[in-house]
């Protein structure tokens, strides 16, 4: 997995400040909560945080010089089924979660007023 070989960069002496900076500045821009596009905006404001983001990481890999590229993207066939294994409780959380939120309305639907609210 590249994302946490390419965090373990950040402790290594060898790596220019520079890949450092792009790195620590997606990470800074991820948790912060001053952004482009605000999160308030469901879907839109998080669109820069899914562009700004990657966009720094890639950056960041590129400037590493080629032999500590090869040594972060090393990628071997554990990493390929432990990746798919992943995606897969992935895919399973996320129909829990539809079918959880589709059953959950079903069984208590949200009325726009209460009774005993609008005396």
């Amino acid at each position: 997995m590249i994302v946490p070989n390419l965090l373990r960069t950040l402790f290594r002496g060898d790596v220019s400040w520079k890949s450092k900076a792009l790195l620590l500045g997606g990470l800074v821009y991820l948790i912060s909560p001053v952004d482009l596009l605000p999160d308030i905006l469901v879907g839109i404001g998080w669109l820069d945080d899914l562009v700004i983001v990657p966009l720094l990481g890639w950056l960041s890999y590129r400037s590493l010089p080629p032999a500590i590229q090869d040594d972060v993207g090393s990628f071997d066939q554990r990493a390929a089924k432990s990746t798919r294994r992943v995606w897969l409780y992935l895919l399973l959380l996320v129909v829990a979660i539809v079918v959880i939120a589709i059953w959950g309305d079903a069984q208590y639907p949200v009325s726009p007023t209460q009774p005993g609210l609008a005396e």
